[in-house]
Protein backbone atom coordinates (compact mmCIF):
# COMPACT_ATOMS: atom_id res chain seq x y z
CA UNK A 1 0.00 0.00 0.00
CA UNK A 2 1.40 3.42 -1.02
CA UNK A 3 2.20 5.72 2.06
CA UNK A 4 1.93 9.61 1.22
CA UNK A 5 2.81 11.44 4.74
CA UNK A 6 -0.45 14.22 5.47
CA UNK A 7 1.47 17.10 6.36
CA UNK A 8 -1.08 19.62 7.17
CA UNK A 9 -4.90 18.80 8.39
CA UNK A 10 -7.95 20.95 8.29
CA UNK A 11 -9.69 20.27 11.30
CA UNK A 12 -13.35 20.92 10.39
CA UNK A 13 -14.97 20.94 13.84
CA UNK A 14 -14.35 23.49 17.30
CA UNK A 15 -14.14 23.29 20.49
CA UNK A 16 -13.31 19.84 22.42
CA UNK A 17 -12.31 17.59 19.76
CA UNK A 18 -10.76 20.33 17.62
CA UNK A 19 -8.27 20.96 20.57
CA UNK A 20 -7.96 16.57 20.75
CA UNK A 21 -7.26 16.47 17.11
CA UNK A 22 -4.45 19.61 17.64
CA UNK A 23 -2.91 17.76 20.38
CA UNK A 24 -2.11 14.47 18.23
CA UNK A 25 -1.18 16.52 15.34
CA UNK A 26 1.75 18.16 17.36
CA UNK A 27 2.75 15.02 18.50
CA UNK A 28 3.10 13.79 15.13
CA UNK A 29 4.31 16.76 13.58
CA UNK A 30 1.59 17.64 11.40
CA UNK A 31 0.45 21.12 11.11
CA UNK A 32 -3.13 22.39 11.70
CA UNK A 33 -5.90 24.68 10.59
CA UNK A 34 -8.66 25.57 12.02
CA UNK A 35 -12.01 27.24 11.58
CA UNK A 36 -13.45 30.78 12.99
CA UNK A 37 -17.20 32.15 12.43
CA UNK A 38 -16.12 35.67 12.04
CA UNK A 39 -13.36 38.39 12.91
CA UNK A 40 -14.04 39.09 16.44
CA UNK A 41 -14.90 36.03 17.42
CA UNK A 42 -11.55 34.46 17.98
CA UNK A 43 -11.43 34.41 21.86
CA UNK A 44 -14.35 32.02 21.98
CA UNK A 45 -12.47 30.04 19.72
CA UNK A 46 -9.12 28.43 21.56
CA UNK A 47 -8.20 26.13 18.75
CA UNK A 48 -7.25 29.54 16.88
CA UNK A 49 -4.36 29.99 19.18
CA UNK A 50 -3.52 26.67 19.96
CA UNK A 51 -3.67 25.88 15.40
CA UNK A 52 -0.88 26.50 13.24
CA UNK A 53 -3.10 28.82 10.92
CA UNK A 54 -6.57 29.82 10.96
CA UNK A 55 -9.44 31.13 8.62
CA UNK A 56 -12.61 32.69 9.20
CA UNK A 57 -15.78 30.74 7.97
CA UNK A 58 -17.57 34.07 7.41
CA UNK A 59 -20.92 33.11 8.87
CA UNK A 60 -22.60 33.22 12.03
CA UNK A 61 -22.77 30.13 13.90
CA UNK A 62 -22.90 26.52 12.61
CA UNK A 63 -23.48 27.69 9.27
CA UNK A 64 -20.03 27.57 8.25
CA UNK A 65 -19.10 24.32 9.86
CA UNK A 66 -21.91 23.34 7.46
CA UNK A 67 -20.64 24.77 4.19
CA UNK A 68 -19.13 21.62 2.34
CA UNK A 69 -17.73 23.85 -0.16
CA UNK A 70 -16.18 26.57 1.91
CA UNK A 71 -14.43 24.39 4.13
CA UNK A 72 -12.71 22.47 0.62
CA UNK A 73 -12.00 25.86 -0.48
CA UNK A 74 -10.09 27.07 2.39
CA UNK A 75 -8.56 23.97 2.95
CA UNK A 76 -7.00 24.24 -0.64
CA UNK A 77 -6.12 27.73 -0.33
CA UNK A 78 -4.36 27.01 3.25
CA UNK A 79 -2.92 23.73 1.16
CA UNK A 80 -3.67 20.89 3.67
CA UNK A 81 -3.25 17.72 2.76
CA UNK A 82 -6.46 16.69 4.46
CA UNK A 83 -9.83 17.21 6.47
CA UNK A 84 -10.26 15.57 9.75
CA UNK A 85 -14.24 16.13 10.55
CA UNK A 86 -14.35 15.22 14.53
CA UNK A 87 -17.77 14.41 15.14
CA UNK A 88 -20.99 16.10 14.44
CA UNK A 89 -21.47 19.01 12.00
CA UNK A 90 -20.21 16.94 8.20
CA UNK A 91 -18.63 14.05 9.90
CA UNK A 92 -20.83 11.33 8.85
CA UNK A 93 -21.93 13.25 5.37
CA UNK A 94 -21.14 10.85 2.41
CA UNK A 95 -21.59 14.62 -0.09
CA UNK A 96 -18.64 16.10 2.30
CA UNK A 97 -16.47 13.18 1.62
CA UNK A 98 -16.97 12.75 -1.96
CA UNK A 99 -16.30 16.76 -2.32
CA UNK A 100 -12.78 15.71 -0.72
CA UNK A 101 -12.33 13.20 -2.93
CA UNK A 102 -13.05 15.09 -6.05
CA UNK A 103 -10.43 17.41 -4.86
CA UNK A 104 -7.84 14.79 -3.81
CA UNK A 105 -7.89 16.28 -0.33
CA UNK A 106 -7.72 12.99 1.91
CA UNK A 107 -11.11 12.48 4.11
CA UNK A 108 -10.03 11.27 7.60
CA UNK A 109 -12.65 8.59 7.64
CA UNK A 110 -14.61 5.92 5.26
CA UNK A 111 -15.16 6.64 1.55
CA UNK A 112 -18.27 7.87 0.53
CA UNK A 113 -19.77 4.83 -0.40
CA UNK A 114 -19.39 3.39 2.80
CA UNK A 115 -20.78 6.77 4.43
CA UNK A 116 -24.04 6.24 2.63
CA UNK A 117 -24.46 2.99 3.26
CA UNK A 118 -23.94 3.79 7.02
CA UNK A 119 -26.64 6.50 6.88
CA UNK A 120 -29.27 4.27 6.03
CA UNK A 121 -30.26 2.36 9.23
CA UNK A 122 -31.94 -0.08 7.11
CA UNK A 123 -29.26 -0.74 4.58
CA UNK A 124 -26.82 -1.01 8.00
CA UNK A 125 -28.94 -3.99 9.64
CA UNK A 126 -29.08 -6.00 6.37
CA UNK A 127 -25.45 -6.10 6.02
CA UNK A 128 -24.94 -7.32 9.55
CA UNK A 129 -27.99 -9.68 8.83
CA UNK A 130 -26.30 -10.32 5.93
CA UNK A 131 -23.01 -11.78 7.76
CA UNK A 132 -24.92 -13.65 9.77
CA UNK A 133 -24.94 -10.78 13.18
CA UNK A 134 -28.18 -10.67 15.67
CA UNK A 135 -30.50 -8.17 14.71
CA UNK A 136 -33.72 -7.41 16.36
CA UNK A 137 -36.92 -7.84 13.88
CA UNK A 138 -37.69 -4.96 11.85
CA UNK A 139 -39.47 -3.69 8.92
CA UNK A 140 -37.01 -3.87 5.68
CA UNK A 141 -37.95 -0.69 4.07
CA UNK A 142 -39.66 2.40 4.95
CA UNK A 143 -43.01 2.86 5.80
CA UNK A 144 -44.86 4.61 3.17
CA UNK A 145 -48.35 4.71 4.04
CA UNK A 146 -51.28 3.28 6.35
CA UNK A 147 -51.59 0.15 5.31
CA UNK A 148 -47.91 -0.82 5.54
CA UNK A 149 -47.65 1.03 8.65
CA UNK A 150 -50.76 -1.84 9.88
CA UNK A 151 -49.17 -5.04 8.66
CA UNK A 152 -45.73 -4.16 10.26
CA UNK A 153 -47.13 -3.45 13.50
CA UNK A 154 -49.35 -6.46 13.21
CA UNK A 155 -46.37 -8.24 12.42
CA UNK A 156 -43.72 -7.23 15.12
CA UNK A 157 -46.23 -6.45 17.76
CA UNK A 158 -45.51 -3.75 20.81
CA UNK A 159 -43.39 -3.04 22.28
CA UNK A 160 -41.57 -1.73 19.22
CA UNK A 161 -40.31 2.17 17.83
CA UNK A 162 -40.65 4.15 15.39
CA UNK A 163 -37.37 4.54 14.06
CA UNK A 164 -35.77 7.43 11.69
CA UNK A 165 -34.27 5.68 8.56
CA UNK A 166 -31.70 8.63 8.66
CA UNK A 167 -31.83 9.92 11.90
CA UNK A 168 -28.94 10.27 14.73
CA UNK A 169 -28.33 12.23 18.24
CA UNK A 170 -31.34 10.57 20.03
CA UNK A 171 -33.97 11.96 17.94
CA UNK A 172 -36.44 10.66 15.53
CA UNK A 173 -37.09 8.10 17.70
CA UNK A 174 -41.13 6.94 18.95
CA UNK A 175 -41.49 4.28 21.66
CA UNK A 176 -44.88 2.38 21.24
CA UNK A 177 -44.95 0.11 24.17
CA UNK A 178 -48.54 -0.74 24.22
CA UNK A 179 -50.82 -2.02 21.49
CA UNK A 180 -53.24 1.21 19.99
CA UNK A 181 -55.90 1.42 17.36
CA UNK A 182 -54.26 2.05 13.81
CA UNK A 183 -55.72 6.08 13.83
CA UNK A 184 -53.77 6.60 16.93
CA UNK A 185 -50.36 5.38 16.03
CA UNK A 186 -50.73 6.39 12.43
CA UNK A 187 -51.06 10.27 13.99
CA UNK A 188 -48.01 9.62 16.12
CA UNK A 189 -46.58 8.20 12.81
CA UNK A 190 -47.20 11.82 11.18
CA UNK A 191 -45.63 13.48 14.12
CA UNK A 192 -42.53 11.80 14.13
CA UNK A 193 -41.92 12.17 10.98
CA UNK A 194 -42.87 16.03 10.89
CA UNK A 195 -39.70 15.67 13.50
CA UNK A 196 -37.37 13.68 11.12
CA UNK A 197 -38.22 16.40 8.48
CA UNK A 198 -37.09 19.11 11.03
CA UNK A 199 -34.25 17.46 12.14
CA UNK A 200 -32.97 15.72 8.84
CA UNK A 201 -34.48 16.67 5.53
CA UNK A 202 -35.86 13.16 5.51
CA UNK A 203 -38.97 11.69 6.27
CA UNK A 204 -38.48 8.27 6.73
CA UNK A 205 -38.85 6.15 9.34
CA UNK A 206 -38.82 2.06 10.04
CA UNK A 207 -40.36 -0.13 12.61
CA UNK A 208 -38.42 -2.21 14.94
CA UNK A 209 -39.02 -4.39 17.95
CA UNK A 210 -38.21 -2.68 21.34
CA UNK A 211 -36.26 -4.34 24.17
CA UNK A 212 -37.35 -2.10 27.59
CA UNK A 213 -34.25 -3.51 29.77
CA UNK A 214 -31.62 -3.53 27.67
CA UNK A 215 -27.07 -2.52 27.83
CA UNK A 216 -26.24 -0.19 24.63
CA UNK A 217 -22.53 -1.20 24.67
CA UNK A 218 -20.10 -0.91 21.34
CA UNK A 219 -17.05 -2.23 19.97
CA UNK A 220 -14.38 0.71 18.96
CA UNK A 221 -13.18 -0.78 16.04
CA UNK A 222 -10.13 0.12 13.86
CA UNK A 223 -9.90 -0.85 9.73
CA UNK A 224 -6.78 -0.41 7.29
CA UNK A 225 -8.93 -2.08 4.72
CA UNK A 226 -7.31 -5.40 4.85
CA UNK A 227 -7.27 -5.97 8.72
CA UNK A 228 -9.61 -5.22 11.36
CA UNK A 229 -8.71 -5.33 15.18
CA UNK A 230 -11.26 -3.89 18.20
CA UNK A 231 -10.13 -1.85 21.32
CA UNK A 232 -12.89 -3.37 23.15
CA UNK A 233 -16.23 -2.48 24.64
CA UNK A 234 -17.78 0.65 26.37
CA UNK A 235 -20.55 0.69 27.88
CA UNK A 236 -22.96 3.69 27.22
CA UNK A 237 -26.11 2.41 28.72
CA UNK A 238 -26.41 5.57 31.11
CA UNK A 239 -28.82 7.80 29.14
CA UNK A 240 -31.31 10.16 28.89
CA UNK A 241 -34.33 10.32 25.88
CA UNK A 242 -31.69 8.17 23.99
CA UNK A 243 -28.36 10.12 24.46
CA UNK A 244 -25.29 9.44 26.88
CA UNK A 245 -24.39 10.58 29.27
CA UNK A 246 -21.81 8.26 30.74
CA UNK A 247 -19.42 5.94 29.42
CA UNK A 248 -17.53 2.97 30.94
CA UNK A 249 -14.92 0.51 29.55
CA UNK A 250 -15.54 -2.17 29.86
CA UNK A 251 -18.42 -3.61 30.63
CA UNK A 252 -19.74 -4.69 33.99
CA UNK A 253 -22.16 -6.22 33.01
CA UNK A 254 -20.46 -8.75 30.38
CA UNK A 255 -18.94 -11.63 30.86
CA UNK A 256 -15.63 -13.06 28.96
CA UNK A 257 -17.70 -15.22 26.24
CA UNK A 258 -20.07 -12.60 25.65
CA UNK A 259 -17.80 -9.93 25.54
CA UNK A 260 -15.61 -12.44 22.65
CA UNK A 261 -18.65 -13.14 20.68
CA UNK A 262 -19.52 -9.89 20.21
CA UNK A 263 -15.72 -8.64 19.42
CA UNK A 264 -15.58 -11.20 17.01
CA UNK A 265 -19.09 -9.94 14.77
CA UNK A 266 -17.97 -6.51 15.30
CA UNK A 267 -14.61 -6.68 13.55
CA UNK A 268 -16.51 -9.07 10.80
CA UNK A 269 -18.56 -6.55 9.60
CA UNK A 270 -15.70 -3.79 9.57
CA UNK A 271 -13.44 -6.37 7.62
CA UNK A 272 -16.33 -7.28 5.25
CA UNK A 273 -16.73 -3.60 3.80
CA UNK A 274 -13.16 -3.21 3.77
CA UNK A 275 -13.72 -0.43 6.17
CA UNK A 276 -10.49 2.14 6.74
CA UNK A 277 -10.71 4.37 9.84
CA UNK A 278 -12.35 4.29 13.70
CA UNK A 279 -15.45 3.24 13.72
CA UNK A 280 -17.87 1.45 16.63
CA UNK A 281 -19.90 -1.01 15.76
CA UNK A 282 -23.23 -0.81 18.15
CA UNK A 283 -25.54 -3.05 20.00
CA UNK A 284 -28.45 -3.89 22.57
CA UNK A 285 -28.01 -6.10 24.94
CA UNK A 286 -30.35 -7.67 26.92
CA UNK A 287 -30.73 -9.28 30.67
CA UNK A 288 -30.11 -12.41 29.39
CA UNK A 289 -26.80 -11.29 27.61
CA UNK A 290 -28.30 -11.81 24.21
CA UNK A 291 -27.20 -9.47 22.30
CA UNK A 292 -28.67 -7.46 18.58
CA UNK A 293 -26.94 -5.41 16.02
CA UNK A 294 -27.82 -1.69 16.58
CA UNK A 295 -25.81 0.37 13.86
CA UNK A 296 -22.51 1.00 12.45
CA UNK A 297 -21.21 4.80 13.93
CA UNK A 298 -18.24 5.47 10.49
CA UNK A 299 -16.50 8.38 12.69
CA UNK A 300 -14.73 9.05 16.07
CA UNK A 301 -17.50 9.24 18.84
CA UNK A 302 -16.95 11.67 21.69
CA UNK A 303 -16.25 9.24 24.05
CA UNK A 304 -13.08 7.80 22.43
CA UNK A 305 -10.85 8.84 25.05
CA UNK A 306 -12.24 5.98 27.72
CA UNK A 307 -10.98 3.28 25.66
CA UNK A 308 -7.51 5.19 25.09
CA UNK A 309 -7.01 4.97 28.66
CA UNK A 310 -7.46 1.61 29.13
CA UNK A 311 -5.53 0.39 26.17
CA UNK A 312 -3.21 3.21 25.46
CA UNK A 313 -3.63 3.41 21.79
CA UNK A 314 -4.46 7.30 20.71
CA UNK A 315 -7.49 6.54 17.92
CA UNK A 316 -6.44 9.94 16.62
CA UNK A 317 -3.46 8.72 15.91
CA UNK A 318 -4.33 5.83 14.59
CA UNK A 319 -7.02 7.64 12.41
CA UNK A 320 -4.60 9.47 10.43
CA UNK A 321 -2.20 7.00 9.90
CA UNK A 322 -4.81 4.57 8.24
CA UNK A 323 -6.04 7.75 5.79
CA UNK A 324 -2.12 8.07 4.80
CA UNK A 325 -2.54 4.68 3.68
CA UNK A 326 -0.45 3.13 6.27
CA UNK A 327 -1.45 -0.60 7.73
CA UNK A 328 -2.81 -1.05 11.06
CA UNK A 329 0.87 -1.87 12.90
CA UNK A 330 -0.57 -4.16 15.64
CA UNK A 331 -2.99 -7.46 15.73
CA UNK A 332 -5.58 -8.36 17.65
CA UNK A 333 -3.28 -10.09 20.23
CA UNK A 334 -1.19 -6.81 20.81
CA UNK A 335 -3.80 -4.92 22.20
CA UNK A 336 -3.85 -4.98 26.05
CA UNK A 337 -6.46 -3.43 28.33
CA UNK A 338 -5.22 -1.84 31.95
CA UNK A 339 -7.79 -1.37 34.38
CA UNK A 340 -11.33 0.76 34.21
CA UNK A 341 -12.02 4.14 32.84
CA UNK A 342 -15.00 5.77 33.18
CA UNK A 343 -16.42 9.17 31.55
CA UNK A 344 -18.93 11.72 32.59
CA UNK A 345 -20.28 14.50 29.99
CA UNK A 346 -20.08 17.64 31.68
CA UNK A 347 -23.03 19.81 29.26
CA UNK A 348 -24.12 23.31 29.93
CA UNK A 349 -27.60 21.91 30.87
CA UNK A 350 -29.52 22.11 33.70
CA UNK A 351 -30.89 19.05 35.13
CA UNK A 352 -33.27 20.73 37.20
CA UNK A 353 -35.36 22.09 33.71
CA UNK A 354 -35.07 18.72 32.24
CA UNK A 355 -31.95 19.20 30.95
CA UNK A 356 -32.31 22.28 29.04
CA UNK A 357 -29.58 23.80 27.52
CA UNK A 358 -28.27 26.57 29.20
CA UNK A 359 -25.94 29.03 27.27
CA UNK A 360 -24.34 32.12 28.74
CA UNK A 361 -20.34 33.33 29.71
CA UNK A 362 -18.20 31.28 31.68
CA UNK A 363 -17.34 33.48 34.71
CA UNK A 364 -15.38 31.39 36.59
CA UNK A 365 -13.69 27.63 35.21
CA UNK A 366 -11.32 25.65 37.33
CA UNK A 367 -10.56 22.07 35.79
CA UNK A 368 -9.84 18.84 37.86
CA UNK A 369 -6.74 17.22 37.83
CA UNK A 370 -4.59 14.83 39.75
CA UNK A 371 -3.53 11.12 39.34
CA UNK A 372 -5.69 9.08 37.02
CA UNK A 373 -7.91 12.07 36.00
CA UNK A 374 -8.20 13.49 32.17
CA UNK A 375 -9.99 16.50 31.01
CA UNK A 376 -11.09 17.17 27.78
CA UNK A 377 -12.41 20.87 27.02
CA UNK A 378 -12.21 24.19 25.58
CA UNK A 379 -13.19 26.09 28.49
CA UNK A 380 -11.74 29.06 29.89
CA UNK A 381 -12.67 32.67 31.79
CA UNK A 382 -14.91 34.79 29.30
CA UNK A 383 -15.87 31.59 27.67
CA UNK A 384 -18.94 32.59 25.96
CA UNK A 385 -21.23 29.25 25.47
CA UNK A 386 -23.65 29.86 22.46
CA UNK A 387 -27.47 28.36 22.07
CA UNK A 388 -26.12 27.31 18.57
CA UNK A 389 -23.89 24.82 19.40
CA UNK A 390 -24.10 21.28 21.12
CA UNK A 391 -24.06 21.95 25.13
CA UNK A 392 -20.72 19.86 25.58
CA UNK A 393 -18.27 21.72 27.93
CA UNK A 394 -15.98 19.16 28.71
CA UNK A 395 -15.74 15.53 29.25
CA UNK A 396 -13.93 14.19 32.78
CA UNK A 397 -12.54 10.65 32.48
CA UNK A 398 -11.20 8.95 35.40
CA UNK A 399 -9.14 5.73 35.66
CA UNK A 400 -8.56 3.01 38.14
CA UNK A 401 -7.81 -0.94 38.55
CA UNK A 402 -10.95 -1.32 39.92
CA UNK A 403 -14.49 0.24 38.70
CA UNK A 404 -14.81 1.56 42.15
CA UNK A 405 -11.66 3.35 42.30
CA UNK A 406 -12.71 4.53 39.08
CA UNK A 407 -15.35 5.64 40.33
CA UNK A 408 -14.31 7.65 43.50
CA UNK A 409 -11.61 9.08 41.40
CA UNK A 410 -14.37 10.64 38.96
CA UNK A 411 -16.54 11.68 42.19
CA UNK A 412 -13.25 13.18 43.23
CA UNK A 413 -12.34 14.81 40.15
CA UNK A 414 -16.37 16.49 40.17
CA UNK A 415 -15.86 17.98 43.42
CA UNK A 416 -13.12 19.79 41.91
CA UNK A 417 -14.41 21.16 39.13
CA UNK A 418 -15.37 24.86 39.10
CA UNK A 419 -18.18 25.77 36.20
CA UNK A 420 -19.61 29.35 37.03
CA UNK A 421 -21.60 31.21 34.52
CA UNK A 422 -24.15 28.96 32.85
CA UNK A 423 -25.87 25.48 34.91
CA UNK A 424 -24.27 22.18 34.12
CA UNK A 425 -24.57 18.40 34.51
CA UNK A 426 -22.36 18.10 37.66
CA UNK A 427 -25.32 18.09 40.29
CA UNK A 428 -27.03 14.97 38.08
CA UNK A 429 -23.72 13.21 38.27
CA UNK A 430 -22.62 13.57 41.67
CA UNK A 431 -26.23 12.15 42.59
CA UNK A 432 -25.52 9.10 39.94
CA UNK A 433 -22.27 7.86 41.23
CA UNK A 434 -23.47 7.95 44.72
CA UNK A 435 -26.69 5.90 43.85
CA UNK A 436 -26.03 2.24 45.34
CA UNK A 437 -27.70 0.21 41.76
CA UNK A 438 -25.48 2.36 40.00
CA UNK A 439 -22.31 1.08 42.05
CA UNK A 440 -23.51 -2.21 42.01
CA UNK A 441 -23.50 -2.09 37.89
CA UNK A 442 -27.06 -2.66 38.26
CA UNK A 443 -28.63 -0.50 35.48
CA UNK A 444 -30.19 -0.57 32.19
CA UNK A 445 -31.18 2.42 29.53
CA UNK A 446 -34.55 3.08 31.20
CA UNK A 447 -32.17 3.73 34.94
CA UNK A 448 -32.41 7.28 34.86
CA UNK A 449 -36.17 7.61 34.13
CA UNK A 450 -37.08 4.93 36.77
CA UNK A 451 -34.75 5.06 39.53
CA UNK A 452 -35.76 8.83 41.05
CA UNK A 453 -32.36 10.22 40.21
CA UNK A 454 -33.94 13.47 38.57
CA UNK A 455 -36.71 13.31 41.39
CA UNK A 456 -33.98 13.56 44.22
CA UNK A 457 -32.55 16.35 41.93
CA UNK A 458 -35.27 18.62 42.18
CA UNK A 459 -35.92 18.41 45.88
CA UNK A 460 -32.20 20.25 45.81
CA UNK A 461 -32.27 24.00 46.14
CA UNK A 462 -32.81 25.46 42.75
CA UNK A 463 -30.28 28.06 41.66
CA UNK A 464 -31.66 30.21 39.41
CA UNK A 465 -29.98 31.14 35.81
CA UNK A 466 -29.47 34.33 34.54
CA UNK A 467 -30.43 35.42 31.49
CA UNK A 468 -28.89 39.25 30.05
CA UNK A 469 -29.33 40.14 33.44
CA UNK A 470 -32.28 39.13 33.97
CA UNK A 471 -33.85 36.05 35.54
CA UNK A 472 -36.30 33.81 33.25
CA UNK A 473 -38.27 33.32 36.36
CA UNK A 474 -39.01 36.70 36.23
CA UNK A 475 -40.01 37.04 32.45
CA UNK A 476 -43.52 37.44 31.32
CA UNK A 477 -45.15 35.39 28.39
CA UNK A 478 -44.65 37.33 25.66
CA UNK A 479 -41.06 37.50 26.95
CA UNK A 480 -40.81 33.93 27.01
CA UNK A 481 -42.13 33.69 23.56
CA UNK A 482 -39.72 35.89 21.76
CA UNK A 483 -37.16 34.02 22.77
CA UNK A 484 -38.68 30.51 21.99
CA UNK A 485 -39.69 32.58 18.34
CA UNK A 486 -36.41 33.91 17.58
CA UNK A 487 -35.18 29.96 18.14
CA UNK A 488 -37.89 28.95 15.98
CA UNK A 489 -36.46 31.26 13.06
CA UNK A 490 -32.84 30.42 13.55
CA UNK A 491 -33.54 26.89 12.96
CA UNK A 492 -35.77 27.79 10.15
CA UNK A 493 -32.64 30.27 8.60
CA UNK A 494 -30.29 27.42 9.24
CA UNK A 495 -32.45 23.73 7.87
CA UNK A 496 -34.45 25.91 5.55
CA UNK A 497 -36.42 23.40 6.10
CA UNK A 498 -35.29 21.81 2.35
CA UNK A 499 -33.25 18.83 1.34
CA UNK A 500 -30.08 21.21 2.01
CA UNK A 501 -27.74 18.86 4.37
CA UNK A 502 -28.00 19.89 8.23
CA UNK A 503 -26.14 18.33 11.16
CA UNK A 504 -28.34 15.57 12.91
CA UNK A 505 -25.94 16.12 16.00
CA UNK A 506 -27.07 20.21 15.94
CA UNK A 507 -30.31 19.86 15.51
CA UNK A 508 -30.89 17.59 18.18
CA UNK A 509 -29.38 20.15 20.42
CA UNK A 510 -31.99 22.66 19.15
CA UNK A 511 -35.44 20.29 19.11
CA UNK A 512 -34.00 20.06 22.96
CA UNK A 513 -33.94 23.93 23.76
CA UNK A 514 -37.62 24.03 21.99
CA UNK A 515 -38.91 20.93 23.89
Amino acid sequence: MKIKKIKKILIANRGEIALRIIRTCKEMGIKTVVLCPNPGDEKNFLETTLADEYYFLEEDGVKGYLNMKKIVEIAKIAKADAIHPGYGFLAENWRFAQLCERNKIKFIGPNHNLLSKFEDKIEAKKIAKKIGIPTLPASDKPIMNKKQLAMWANKIKPPFILKAQKGGGGMGIRIIENKINLGELFAISLAVQRQMATAFADADFFLEKYLPEVRHIEFQILGDGKNAVHLGERDCTIQRRFQKLLEEAPSSFLDSKTREEMGVWAVKIIKELKYKGAATVEFLVDNDKNYYFMEVNPRIQVEHPVTEAITGIDIVEQQIRIAQGELLSFTQKDVHFNGYAIEARINAEDPQRDFQPTPGTIEKYFPSGGQGVFLHSFLHHGQEIYPYFDSLLAKVVATGKTRKEAINKLKRALDEIIIQGVDTTIPFFKLLLEDKEFIKGNFNTNFIEKNGIIKELMLKPYLKTKMKGKLVEEMNEEELADIVFHIYEKIKKVSGFSHTYVSKWLNSERLKMID
